[in-house]
């Protein structure tokens, strides 16, 4: 399996045989020292064959990062799709709540588009915020709604995600999403020179 570090770029086989099926596996960049998850699912059977996905990185089959768009019909959806297009990642969607959650546990988005209709009852929400630290940096989780005001922190802070946008972020979406991941970005760049600071990464 090949392997990308998402920090670094640096490129790594590891031979299928040392992965663990349907867990997730963590190891260390050998180069940049930056926490890299790999995810094997059994997604599908054909012909009584299981056949084994592999997404450790996030990384679609063409070689580009997904981000997982979790939205309604409606006023975003076009424009989350559209703006994800532009910033260059493959899309992933998901009929359900259910199906977003396996989703969700068995691979690494660096990007989550979350409309609160799609996720009624908060579902995904309480998913993503049980997932281990370790993993849950790794994805900026941008939440959507009619009652957000783009970019308004306490709306972000108050459902546990890294962002919050409004019907006012539809027209310059990808610009919203870029600054949303900038601010991701820097902000565990600051806590993971933190932590290497005081020997803990």
């Amino acid at each position: 399996m090949n392997i990308r570090c998402r920090h670094c770029k640096s490129q790594f086989t590891i031979p299928d045989d040392k992965l663990p099926k349907d867990k997730h596996a963590v190891f260390t960049c050998p180069k940049c020292k930056e926490k890299i998850q790999i995810s094997l699912a059994k997604i599908a059977e054909k012909d009584g064959h299981e056949s084994l996905v592999t997404s450790g990185s996030g990384f679609s089959p063409e070689g580009r990062e997904r981000a997982l768009v979790l939205v309604s019909e409606g006023p975003f959806q076009k424009a989350a799709h559209a703006a994800v297009r532009q910033l260059g990642y493959t899309v992933d969607t998901a009929a359900d709540q259910t199906a977003a959650a396996k989703k969700i546990a068995y691979h690494v988005y660096p990007l989550v588009l979350l409309e609160q209709g799609f996720d009624r009852g908060a579902i995904i929400l309480r998913h993503m915020n049980a997932l281990d630290m370790s993993i849950r940096r790794m994805s900026c989780l941008v939440l959507l709604g009619q009652q957000f005001k783009t970019g308004d922190p306490m709306a972000a802070l108050h459902a546990s995600a890294n962002y919050a946008a409004g019907p006012d972020s539809t027209a310059h979406l990808p610009a919203v999403l870029a600054a949303a991941l900038q601010e991701h970005k820097e902000f565990y760049r600051v806590y993971m020179d933190a932590m290497k600071s005081a020997g803990k990464a």
